[in-house]
């Protein structure tokens, strides 16, 4: 593969969005019960398959948007609320093919699904190579993931208000997040900006989130995620049974993190779990959303 060197560009749009990003509880301020991203986090296969979304932009941010296949007349009067899913990427970011086909399926099951690229061109692909077992050997994963962060927590707010713009004070709103996106959904939800989230193999994710959280989630894990083990599991949902929340996990066996984007669908038990774990979704939020 080819590594992008950075522009110039966005070196001084970087240093923009490290003053002016908008801060999340740390794992220095709240204790992880999800890890950071580790290089588990770039493993996994390619999938194979033709997205039918495009490449948008919602406060200058690229965004993959992929739509219901039957829209409804412009002539006639909608009979129920648009219903949208904010899909927060792995690392490999929304345009990846793997997470492109994630979006179409949820397009296909009626949902309006937006996938904002917060890491503006330069997502993982850009360095790890095809293989998925190793990086770019001048590539830092801390200092791209604080980057990352920086730019992402900068950017959604803007992104996230020009959606419910864009969809009206009507839309029926969910998000779901994977891997490095999963504390975007903590946000969304704990600020009540969604009717129910919904996350798989998270990263970076602390007590605090789990805390704070107002809204329905949706916990989809792997029995062999090193991120998110089995004791940090059953403290967050303590956690929520504690906060009476409303919440439902499940636990695939025998996949790891990463299933439910990068499975071996060529493994009956990986292509299982990852078609399941997307099922779940839209089950969970078709309950909300009415």
């Amino acid at each position: 593969m080819v590594f992008l060197r950075p522009r110039i560009a966005a070196l001084f749009a970087f240093a923009t969005l490290l003053l002016t990003s908008l801060a999340s509880p740390s794992p220095a301020s709240s204790p992880a019960l999800a890890g950071p991203l580790t290089p588990d986090c770039a493993k996994g296969s390619r999938h194979i398959g033709t997205p039918t979304g495009r490449n948008v932009s919602f406060a200058g941010v690229p965004t993959y948007l992929s739509e219901p296949p039957f829209q409804p007349s412009k002539s006639k009067p909608e009979s129920r609320a648009t219903k949208v899913i904010l899909f927060f990427s792995d690392a490999f970011g929304p345009f990846y093919i793997n997470n492109q086909l994630v979006q179409d399926y949820y397009a296909a099951q009626g949902y309006h699904v937006l996938g904002p690229d917060y890491f503006f061109g330069d997502a993982i692909t850009q360095h790890v190579y095809e293989n998925f077992q190793s990086f770019d050997p001048n590539f830092v994963l801390a200092t791209w993931v604080a980057k990352s962060r920086a730019q992402a927590e900068a950017a959604l707010p803007a992104w996230i208000e020009a959606i419910r713009q864009r969809y009206g004070a009507a839309a029926k709103i969910n998000a779901v997040g994977y891997c490095f996106g999963a504390p975007y959904v903590f946000e969304a939800a704990a600020n009540e900006q969604v009717l129910a989230g919904a996350f798989a193999h998270p990263s970076d994710v602390t007590v605090d989130h789990f805390t704070q959280i107002k809204k329905p989630l949706l916990l989809s894990t792997a029995e062999l995620d090193t991120s998110f083990t089995k004791p940090k599991l059953i403290r967050a949902t303590d956690i929520l049974a504690a906060n009476k929340a409303m919440y439902h996990v499940q636990t695939f066996s025998g996949v790891s993190h990463g299933f439910a984007t990068r499975g071996n669908m060529s493994i009956e038990n990986e292509a299982w779990a990852r078609t399941q774990s997307a099922k779940s979704v839209i089950e969970w939020f078709d309950r909300f959303s009415g």
